[in-house]
């Protein structure tokens, strides 16, 4: 008989923010059934009934929050940080309030800095003794371009894609492999929208995403995924 092949993430420790519903709970069941231990956070205590996935409460703009999530994380043997958590806020220019640029700033910018932060320290030491380690933001399609009535979301976006980038290059000297996923049009509880709704039937879903970050994460070690930009059918062209 050929021998049973292993699942491809078995043996890894991924922390993952923002995992309590649609994208970041796609990505710690799909990661979990593809072999590796998840280390789970989000404001609302995530619940995964029946899966061995550890969670806890994690407010990403708070400091002491994040560091006693990667030190969790980084207890449990983390290799991998994904960067999920994220809200928008959309309307026009001129009805832009202080309150909502400070909300959607603090949770996708200073949260993502946060994070990668306080996990940056342990990527390096695992450099030092000859392991890899990596690092996924989910960040937008609009993490490149704008548009009319996404003034805040899209200069988060902006901003998180410079982090992105930013950790690449600091990163380059212990071997780490930052990959930034930008999906186009989601159906999921984003800015309070409800799956399954009839229009968003053809829009990607949670799943694909998180497939997405399986294939950054289960390239071979010669290989690093800069970037996945990935779309609906249905989404207009755009570069």
């Amino acid at each position: 008989m050929p021998p049973t092949e292993s699942p491809p993430l078995a043996g890894r420790v991924i922390a993952i923010t923002g995992a309590s519903r649609g994208i970041g709970r796609a990505i710690a069941e799909l990661l979990h059934h593809s072999g590796a231990r998840v280390v789970a956070g989000a404001r609302q205590r995530p619940a995964f009934a029946g899966l061995a996935i550890s969670t806890t409460e994690l407010d990403v703009a708070c400091e002491g929050s994040v560091q006693a999530f990667a030190a969790q994380a980084i207890a449990a043997g983390a290799d991998t940080l994904v960067n999920n958590a994220g809200i928008g806020v959309f309307g026009p220019l001129d009805h832009i309030r202080v309150e909502d640029y400070r909300r959607v700033f603090d949770t996708n910018v200073l949260g993502t800095l946060l994070a990668t932060k306080w996990f940056m320290p342990e990527f390096r030491r695992r450099h030092e003794s000859g392991l890899p380690s990596y690092l996924v933001n989910i960040t937008s399609d609009v993490s490149a371009r704008t548009f009319a009535g996404g003034a805040i979301y899209a200069a988060s976006k902006h901003a998180q894609r410079a982090l992105t980038q930013t950790a690449a290059r600091e990163g380059a000297g212990h071997c780490l492999r930052v990959t930034e996923i930008r999906p186009g049009m989601t159906d999921t509880y984003f800015s309070g929208g409800t799956p399954g709704r009839p229009e968003r039937a053809q829009h990607l879903q949670a799943q694909d995403v998180a497939r997405a970050v399986l294939h950054a994460l289960a390239a071979p070690l010669h290989v690093r995924v800069d970037e996945i930009v990935v779309h609906p059918a249905v989404q207009s062209v755009e570069y």
